[in-house]
């Protein structure tokens, strides 16, 4: 059965570079350069790996960061006035949770149509 998944043929074109890569390195080795200046393109590739995975990191951080942000300020703006009944601001307007129910209210009290 052939792996066709995107998962076997990441990994597989990985392998593939890397093979590639070691032979590259071997040939180097061969012509003479010494040891630590062939290992340098494989540690900036690996730099170069990690430093994807946390800028990666980094902004799926600030994303949530973001998400719980946009969820409390939701939650914050989004509550009912609570001082509704307060004697400071009387009822005037249509209200759906007045003292007396539902309904047109003027100066606190039910306007009855």
């Amino acid at each position: 059965m052939k792996q066709n998944t995107p998962g076997y043929r990441l990994g597989l074109q990985t392998r593939r570079f890397m093979d590639w890569f070691s032979v590259q390195e071997n040939k180097l080795q061969q012509r003479g350069v010494p040891d630590w200046l062939v290992k340098i393109p494989r540690y900036l590739l690996i730099a170069a790996v990690i430093g994807l995975l946390l800028i990666g990191a980094f902004y799926l951080a600030l994303f949530l960061t973001l998400m719980v942000f946009i969820a409390w300020c939701f939650s914050v703006f989004g509550r009912k006035n609570t001082s509704i009944n307060s004697p400071d601001e009387p009822l005037n307007g249509y209200h759906s949770s007045g003292p007396e129910g539902p309904g047109f209210y003027y100066e606190d009290s039910r306007i009855d149509d």
